[in-house]
């Protein structure tokens, strides 16, 4: 298995503690948001965007300041995987829906790693599309069994890595 490139957008550090823990399972490097750059993107042919949902449905902040670097980037040949990290029972209306911003800038991308519901409720997320969240779905802080929801998740996806 390649080295892998984990890039996390986290406000509280939430996220950052999903994406070190998914990173043990990996020969991983693992960087924050804000130091995001096109040469990060390049080095690696095998990527997990991990981010979190805030406010009104809106992408984590370091990440949504990287959206411009992001759609510059050449994802053709690479397989990428996103994590989302939200609150079902804070923002059951949005649940997740940072998620989906990247979608439009990650052409070319292999995109890995589909979820089910897997008893989490919500009453809307834009993430979830025919069935299927677009990545792994993570409540970090109402969800106990989180970390066996992350490793099912990374046996899932280890043989596209």
């Amino acid at each position: 298995m390649a080295k892998i490139g984990i890039v996390y957008g986290s406000n509280a550090g939430d996220t950052k503690a999903v994406a070190e823990y998914i990173g043990k399972n990996f020969d991983s490097e693992i960087i924050d948001a804000k130091d995001l750059t096109l040469e990060f993107i390049n080095q690696y042919d095998r990527l997990i965007f991990a981010a979190s949902t805030h406010g009104h449905g809106e992408l984590q902040k370091d990440f949504k300041a990287k959206l411009d670097l992001i759609s510059e980037a050449d994802f053709g040949g690479k397989t990428l995987a996103l994590v989302g990290v939200g609150g079902t029972i804070k923002h059951p209306t949005t649940f997740l829906d940072g998620l989906i911003e990247f979608l439009p800038l990650i052409r070319g991308a292999k995109l890995v790693g589909a979820t089910d519901i897997d008893g989490y409720v919500f009453k809307n997320s834009l993430s979830f599309i025919n069935g299927k969240f677009i990545g792994l779905a993570i409540d970090y802080k109402n969800d106990e069994n989180w970390q066996k929801r992350a490793d099912k998740w990374v046996e899932s996806i280890k043989s596209e890595f």
